[in-house]
């Protein structure tokens, strides 16, 4: 389904060891610069329409934590898109006052949690004491309101031995669907010694494909695994998925926006909707879908290049120079 994932917001309530996002962690009040604005997303709203876009992917940082969050979702509404949220539970009982409403309610086509271990002291380890519980009963509390639940979980060195029981809670949970994922590198989350070898990656995705023959609950895995088809698939890149920040630009992709330790802003950003059009941000994008299409072919053809290619999320955090002046995979080999 073609959608807009769409950055609501730069602020968190948490500082989780293993983010990959540059998000700022104070208090939201002294810089409205760091949320939508309503008049902004409805420019959005109206031009993505008749591009066949009809549902919107919420993002942040912590996307409640926009001071307009509910008039954000009646808008949404109004407008006629479905609409699904990324959230931490964080004063859970505020964001559902928010998505009570029937018109927001009827257009809510889920919520997305972020859960990443098995048990409280795994969980808190990397989001912070006191979140893990929040988690497991916000998404209880959405199970007895009839809230389609989600649980997103990002594989590192912390929780990697927690798979199978992540997978068990997910179902004790009774969610409707699990997703977990690579921890792309930053220089933060390598400096805490998050990341797992590349050597490990293909293990954790064995493992997942496992879960998903055990369990009757949807499990998959995020794009970014390994794969032998060296043109790029994802959504970004086959334009199935727009992905616009808190500023109002349109980017490449969500996994590259706004990214930790990367500095300026790269070539991943393509427009900005508070200038230009949406049709003519897209015009940006598509001419830059189609260099990194011909970057790789190129690539393929090369037998030491194309190497780097079964892994296309790390070729493309090294393509727009989102970490260090080292290769990522000699980094991620050592």
């Amino acid at each position: 389904m073609p959608r807009i994932g769409i950055e609501f917001n730069n602020v968190c309530n948490l500082d989780c060891t293993h983010c990959f996002r540059s998000i700022y962690r104070g208090e939201p009040e002294k810089n409205r610069d760091l949320f939508l604005p309503l008049e902004l997303l409805e420019k959005v709203l109206t031009e993505a329409k008749p591009l066949g876009y009809n549902h919107l992917a919420i993002t942040g940082g912590e996307p409640p934590l926009h001071p307009q969050f509910g008039e954000a979702l009646e808008l949404i509404a109004r407008h006629g898109y479905t609409y699904h949220f990324l959230t931490n539970a964080r004063n859970f009982s505020r964001t559902l006052q928010a998505v009570t409403p029937p018109a927001r309610r009827s257009k809510l086509a889920g919520i997305s949690f972020s859960l990443d271990g098995a048990t409280e002291a795994t969980h808190d380890k990397i989001r912070g004491e006191g979140s893990y519980r929040e988690v497991v009963t916000s998404i209880a509390a959405c199970q007895a309101l009839g809230i389609e639940a989600s649980i997103i979980t990002t594989i590192n060195k912390v929780n990697r031995h927690e798979i199978d029981q992540l997978a068990l809670l997910g179902a004790h949970l009774r969610v409707k669907r699990q997703i977990f994922g690579h921890q792309n590198p930053t220089e933060h989350n390598s400096a805490e010694d998050l990341i797992l070898p590349l050597s490990e990656w293909r293990s954790v995705e064995r493992d997942v494909a496992r879960l998903m023959t055990e369990f009757r609950h949807e499990i998959s895995m995020a794009v970014g695994f390994y794969t032998d088809y060296f043109l790029p698939r994802c959504a970004p890149l086959t334009l199935d998925d727009l992905n616009i920040d808190y500023r109002g630009r349109l980017t490449l992709c969500c996994q590259l926006s706004n990214y930790r330790d990367s500095g300026e802003d790269g070539e991943d950003v393509v427009g900005d909707l508070k200038r230009q059009s949406l049709a003519d941000a897209l015009t940006n994008l598509m001419n830059l879908v189609n260099r990194v299409h011909h970057e790789r072919l190129v690539m393929s053809q090369d037998p030491v290049l194309k190497e780097k290619l079964h892994y296309p999320c790390l070729v493309c955090i090294e393509r727009f120079q989102k970490t260090g002046d080292e290769p990522m995979l000699v980094q991620m080999e050592k």
